[in-house]
């Protein structure tokens, strides 16, 4: 299929499609059909593996995230998981990936929205994420088979990842991110957005902080779409988030902020060489990302975003 967009942006079945989906073991939700939400966009869903239910969140950001924001975007999703909330987002660079390995590291379930057809998912890269996606929730698209990502496919995807989704999280987010699309297709669907804050003169920031002059709520909390979601806002701390088996002391006191080495160490009560070490092991385990000079911010596996 060409790169030129079709000019209807409907997209029912084509002749044959259906036979062809089904022989790769996907399958498609019609315009008349009755499982489909009230706010779907028109055309065909195309999908493998099994949509979750309600309710689910979408998690969206910048491909260009820093290691913050991957991080930030990784505790969401896991805090969604210990839930039993399924997070949406698009299987791309940065917050997207994070979003999708924070839920499944945390043993939830996840649905890719792909800006392409189903047998053109991409990046390359995260084909082995959408493999794991599969296995316990949904990769999806409203692109016949053939049709190949282009300029024009994610401004049409993205209203999907809304309709898709009772909630939406912006974690990071240009002026001109496609993300801003997704968080006011959702507002103008009536749903709530929130979105993290950062730094006043941060580009990386500058779309959320518009947003929330359009209505979009501040999430103060991992956790602080839960309510407006109806499910609840805490849960065991055992379930919420795990921790490693071995230097948790270190890890414990670190924060999602950088902090120094030599202060870490004091509030964990470790000498700086037991801390040294800790971090080490911690950092080639996924548990703390290192910062320039000597300074660790608490991670968890899987939840890194540009891989």
């Amino acid at each position: 299929m060409s790169g030129t967009p079709p000019k209807a942006a409907c997209y029912p079945l084509a002749d044959g499609e259906a036979a062809a989906l089904r022989a790769q073991g996907a399958w498609a939700v019609l315009a008349d059909d009755p499982s489909r939400g009230a706010d779907w966009p028109a055309g065909a869903l195309r999908g493998r593996g099994t949509l979750p239910g309600a309710p689910r969140l979408a998690i969206v950001g910048a491909r260009r995230a820093d290691p913050y924001g991957c991080e930030i975007a990784g505790r969401i999703a896991a805090a969604a998981a210990a839930r039993g909330v399924a997070i949406v987002s698009g299987g791309a660079f940065g917050i997207d990936i994070a979003a999708h390995r924070g839920a499944l590291a945390a043993g939830g379930r996840t649905v890719v929205v792909l800006g392409a057809a189903l047998d053109r998912a991409g990046p390359v890269s995260h084909r082995a994420d959408f493999d794991r996606v599969v296995a316990s929730g949904a990769m999806v698209s409203p692109f016949p088979l053939g049709q190949a990502p282009a300029h024009w496919t994610y401004p049409r995807r993205n209203p999907w990842i809304a309709s898709l989704s009772q909630g939406t999280v912006v974690v990071q987010a240009a002026l001109r991110s496609g993300s801003l699309q997704t968080a006011r297709s959702a507002l103008a669907m009536g749903r709530p957005v929130w979105v993290v804050p950062g730094p006043m003169d941060s580009p990386l920031h500058a779309g959320c902080h518009a947003l929330i002059a359009e209505g979009a709520q501040i999430l103060m909390h991992p956790a602080g779409w839960a309510e407006a979601l109806g499910v609840e806002a805490q849960v065991a701390p055992a379930a919420e988030a795990r921790g490693p088996s071995e230097g948790h002391a270190l890890w414990a006191v670190a924060s999602a902020e950088a902090q120094p080495l030599v202060q870490l160490a004091e509030q964990a009560g470790l000498t700086v060489a037991e801390a040294s070490l800790q971090a080490t092991m911690l950092e080639l385990d996924g548990w703390l990302r290192a910062a320039p000079g000597g300074r660790y911010a608490r991670s968890q596996p899987g939840t890194r975003g540009r891989t």
